[in-house]
Parts: structure tokens; C-alpha cells; sequence
């Protein structure tokens, strides 16, 4: 179909009314940026439907007139895959007008959910119906579903529930044809052929538009056990997490690792969290333990709960083992806030700081201290200056490596810059890990992807986007090349 530009326009204000539609000068700058300031975005159009049917519709259009499609959330992504080259032409669709709870089943313990729905209120909405969502990262208060299931988010409750994709049962998508595949029922077991669902999770949307999700709810527990642990090392480190796994039976909600540097940052440029300790720990963990019987959350004498007793108890199993050296419980709700809003503020920390070269990569668990080894010496042979090699995701294996060559703005040193790079992807693929471990690939890890991931893999990928999407119009650009 040829059309004008205008034409196109036209139909797009028909399909989501006029005050939905946002072209030229008059789009807002918020969607003309990615929400690190690196990747510039210049949409032909924006648009806003507010229903299943509408983005149909819209992309019906724009498959007839071959115009590029890039599905939008909360714009809170890390690696630049929702943004629009100028020599597009594309279309931005914002979810954001989409953020129904269309059901909240207890006896079925899901939920029905708008992708455009903000993380934090499934929270809210899971908590008054007396249940649990667990997905929990520190972009909660602005990411929408639709962009975490997009990425395949993971965040703080990996280690107990699993990331985004653990947490859907089902999906609602808009292909790229402007048909409508509905699998949102909330099926524990279907074994009918291929696992579509899964296949749209984690791709960015590049093969389908996600519009709403089935998402599983969890037990509220009824109490939690929070500490900060200064541990000699990183082999004790791993060795404690078993331990608090193996005497909880399980209930390890969550296990952060933070070093000095991030430690430091965090303190230094947080102005409403108390430092947990008066020095600098050179490696620290945070820890979370829920409760998982009535027991548990009997208090003594002292107003204690039996769940803060039981972590006590570990932790001096940990000292009697040499797994830690120093300690911190959460007595109060506050002191808990306290330890969560320093591990939730670190992004801010850290930026507070400066640039740095930054990375989101994995490791198998039982291989973090080896790698983390490699890392610190790679990262002090390129330059003097700050690095972190041992932050993040403890539990699941994920790691937020960063480094400033010099202290100083690594665009001013793009030679130490690319070295961080190359020893970061040099780690990775010694210890068989992931360039990617919860952020996606966008724009920023494609040529690593492609030139790291398993041939036959990468192939397939790409044999899956001609066929879904045979025209390339799905957030083209990204992902693969």
C-alpha cells in the first residue's frame, strides 16, 4: 500500500484519536531519549492506543505500508531497544494508556495484567488481594510488564522465584500481520507443540507486541529476616549463601554482593540511607530471609520474631565456619528499608559518581569467585581508578561489573574504555557465561551477541524473526543484525 506520509498519520489519529498521536515538534521529549542519555530517539509518529484491538489495527496499517514498529514501556531499559533511528520512519507505539489489572485470582493465584501496567502497582494490587508478585527490581516505580517480559527482566527475588519469565503463565500478542494470538490462560501444563510464550519473552519486541500477561502470584510471607554480612571472600560468600539455603529449606528471598566500591558509592551519595557499618567492608552481603510457618513469626519475650532468631542462629554458625566476619540484623521495618534503599539506590549511586564502562553479565553460581578474580585483575591492568567487579545478583550469578579508567569520564579514554570491554567478554566467554544477563541486547550488545552466541543458535534466531516477521518492520535494529 502507498500512502503519504500524512495519509499514515491521518490513520493513526482515526485508529487512537487525535490527542493520542504525537508527530513532528509537537512529540515529547521523553520519547525522544532512552533513560541513560546514550541513544537519541527521532520517532516519525507517536501513538498511544488503549486496547488490544486498536494496536491491531495499527499494526495492520503499518504492515500494509511496511512502516517500522517499536514497542514502548516505562523507557527504563539500559541497552537502547526502544529507540528510533532518524532513517526510519518509525512508528513508537507507547503501551502506556494499556495498564488494566483485567483479574485477580486468588484460588488460582495469577493475575491478568495490561503490558502497560507499572511493575509497582501489580505489587499493590497483588498485596491488597493478599497475595505476592515477586518481581522486584529497582525500576519497579516506573518500568511497565509489558517491557519487563519484553527483556526478560530478573532483579532482587531471582534467587527464590525465578526472573520474568518463571512468572508468566500465559500471553496476549499482537503479531506482526495485526492478528491477535491469545494465550493468556493460566495453564501450569501445555504440551501442545512449541512454547510460544516463552519464545516472546526475552525478545524485545522484535517478533510480536506483548499487550497483556498471566502472571503467577506467590504466598505473601508473613514476615522477613533481613541482615548485612561482611564475608572475608568471595568462596565464602557462595559457601554462606548455601548454608542460609540449606537451613532455611529454601527460603533465601534474596542474596545482593556489594564490594567496597559499591559500598562506598552508595554511602557517599545516598543521602537518605545510614551506612550499616562504620567502615568499608571489602565485600558485603545483603541477605533476606522470609518466613515459611507460623513459627516463624511468634515473637519472644524480648519482641523478637523466631525468624530473626533463626538467622541469628546461622549467622553464628557462619562465624564458627569463618564464612563471616562482621554482621548487621534488621531489628525494625525501618533498619530493613534502610538495607534495601542502599541496594536499590546503587544505579543512582553510581551515576551520581560519573560515567563508567558498565555490563550486565552471568556465570554459573559455583564459578563467580574464579571469574571475579579474572575480572579484578583484567580491570586493574588497563588503568588506575575505581572498578567494581563484584555487584549484583549474588544468588543468581549476575554480576554488575563497572570501571572509570582514571576516575574520569571513559569517553575521554575510549583505549582503556574498549579494554574493559574486551576483558569483560574475555571473562565471559572463558567461564561460559552470558554478555546479557537481565537487561536484553537493544542496540548495545548486538555485534557481541552475534559474534559470541553458539553459530547454529544465532542462525535460528534469525530464521524465527524472517518468519514472524518477514518484513522486518517489529523494533528493527535491534537484537540481531
Amino acid at each position: 500500500m502507498k500512502i503519504t506520509e500524512q495519509e499514515i498519520i491521518d490513520e493513526c489519529r482515526a485508529i487512537c484519536g487525535d490527542a493520542h498521536v504525537e508527530t513532528g515538534n509537537d512529540i515529547d521529549p521523553k520519547y525522544q531519549r532512552d533513560w541513560l542519555d546514550k541513544y537519541p530517539s527521532s520517532p516519525f509518529i507517536v501513538v498511544r492506543p488503549d486496547s488490544t484491538e486498536k494496536v491491531a489495527a495499527l499494526m495492520k496499517l503499518c504492515t500494509a505500508t511496511k512502516t517500522a514498529v517499536i514497542p514502548l514501556g516505562g523507557n527504563s531499559g539500559l541497552t537502547g531497544a526502544t529507540q528510533a533511528h532518524p532513517d526510519q520512519k518509525a512508528v513508537i507505539m507507547s503501551l502506556e494508556r494499556m495498564n488494566m489489572i483485567r483479574d485477580v485470582n486468588g484460588d488460582g493465584r495469577y493475575m491478568i495484567a495490561e503490558s502497560g501496567c507499572i511493575v509497582e502497582n501489580l505489587h499493590k494490587a497483588a498485596d491488597q488481594a493478599g497475595w505476592m508478585f515477586p518481581l522486584v527490581f529497582g525500576a519497579k516505580g516506573t518500568a511497565h510488564i509489558g517491557g519487563a517480559l519484553g527483556t526478560n527482566a530478573g532483579g532482587l527475588n531471582v534467587v527464590r522465584y525465578g526472573n520474568a519469565r518463571a512468572l508468566c503463565l500465559g500471553l496476549e500478542v499482537v503479531t506482526a500481520a495485526g492478528d491477535i494470538m491469545n494465550l493468556l490462560p493460566a495453564l501450569k501444563k501445555d504440551n501442545t507443540g512449541y512454547d510460544l510464550v516463552n519464545l516472546m519473552i526475552g525478545s524485545e519486541g522484535t517478533l510480536g507486541i506483548i499487550t497483556a500477561a498471566t502472571l503467577t502470584l506467590v504466598p505473601k510471607p508473613a514476615a522477613y529476616a533481613t541482615a548485612m554480612v561482611v564475608v572475608p571472600d568471595i568462596k565464602a560468600a557462595l559457601k554462606l549463601m548455601n548454608l542460609v539455603q540449606n537451613q532455611t529449606g529454601g527460603r533465601l528471598e534474596a542474596y545482593e554482593l556489594m564490594d567496597q566500591v559499591i559500598y562506598d558509592l552508595c554511602v557517599t551519595n545516598l543521602d537518605h540511607v545510614t551506612a550499616p557499618f562504620d567502615y568499608s567492608p571489602a565485600f558485603s552481603i545483603l541477605m533476606e530471609i522470609a518466613a515459611g510457618s507460623p513459627d516463624d513469626v511468634k515473637t519472644h519475650s524480648d519482641g523478637r520474631l523466631n525468624l530473626a532468631t533463626q538467622l541469628e542462629t546461622i549467622l553464628a554458625m557462619a562465624f564458627e565456619q569463618g564464612l563471616a566476619d562482621d554482621a548487621i540484623i534488621a531489628n525494625s521495618e525501618a533498619q530493613r528499608q534502610n538495607l534495601w534503599a542502599m541496594r536499590e539506590g546503587a544505579l543512582g549511586a553510581i551515576q551520581k559518581h560519573g560515567n563508567w564502562v558498565m555490563s550486565d553479565v552471568s556465570f554459573q553460581v559455583a564459578d563467580l569467585p574464579n571469574a571475579i578474580e579474572d575480572l579484578k585483575a583484567a580491570f586493574a591492568a588497563v588503568a588506575p581508578g575505581p572498578f567494581c567487579v563484584a555487584f549484583g545478583h549474588m544468588g543468581d550469578g549476575n554480576l554488575h561489573a563497572f570501571a572509570r579508567p582514571y576516575d574520569e569520564d571513559p569517553k575521554d579514554h575510549p583505549t582503556e574504555a574498549a579494554a574493559i570491554k574486551a576483558a569483560l567478554r574475555d571473562t565471559v566467554v572463558k567461564w561460559h557465561g552470558s554478555i546479557s544477563a537481565e537487561h536484553g541486547i537493544g542496540q548495545d550488545k548486538q555485534a557481541e551477541m552475534k559474534q559470541l552466541k553458539d553459530p547454529v543458535a544465532y542462525a535460528m534466531m534469525k530464521s524465527i524473526k524472517a518468519a514472524l516477521d518477514p518484513d522486518n518492520i517489529l523494533n528493527p535494529g535491534k537484537v540481531l543484525l
